[in-house]
C-alpha cells in the first residue's frame, strides 16, 4: 500500500530516535533514504491541504468519539474556516465559521455543550 505524504514523513521521523539510541538497528542509509522519499511527497502538499488537515485536527480534538467532523475552506476573508459536526447517523449537531482554526474549534465545542436551563423553566 502506498503511503501518503504525511504518514511517510512520520515514519521517517520515527526512525531518528531509534537510530540515535541504537544505530545497529536502523542504518544511517535507511534514515537518509526514507527522509529523501518523504521530502518530495511533503512538498507536493498544497497550503490549503495542510491547513485543512490542521483544522480537522483542531475540531477532532473537541468532539466526542461518536461524532464526525467535516471541515472546509470558506470563501470569506473574515471567516475563512468552516466546520460541520454530525453524529454517526448523519444528524447535524453543530456548524460554524471561524476566523482561526483554534477559534472555530472552541466555537464548535461550545455549540456541542448540553443546553443550559434558565431560571426554573424546563428546556424546550
Amino acid at each position: 500500500m502506498k503511503q501518503n505524504a504525511i504518514t511517510q514523513a512520520i515514519g521517517a521521523l520515527k526512525l531518528v530516535p531509534i537510530f540515535v539510541k541504537n544505530p545497529a538497528i536502523v542504518s544511517r542509509a535507511t534514515i537518509i533514504r526514507t527522509s529523501a522519499e518523504a521530502v518530495p511527497l511533503m512538498e507536493t502538499l498544497s497550503c490549503v491541504t495542510v491547513t485543512l488537515a490542521e483544522l480537522y485536527r483542531c475540531i477532532d480534538a473537541v468532539i466526542a468519539d461518536n461524532q464526525i467532523a467535516y471541515v472546509t475552506p470558506v470563501n470569506c476573508s473574515v471567516y475563512p474556516y468552516g466546520a460541520v459536526v454530525t453524529d454517526a447517523e448523519g444528524n447535524l449537531l453543530a456548524a460554524a465559521k471561524g476566523k482561526s482554526k483554534e477559534g472555530l474549534a472552541e466555537l464548535i465545542r461550545l455549540k456541542l455543550l448540553p443546553p443550559i436551563e434558565g431560571h426554573g423553566e424546563s428546556a424546550a
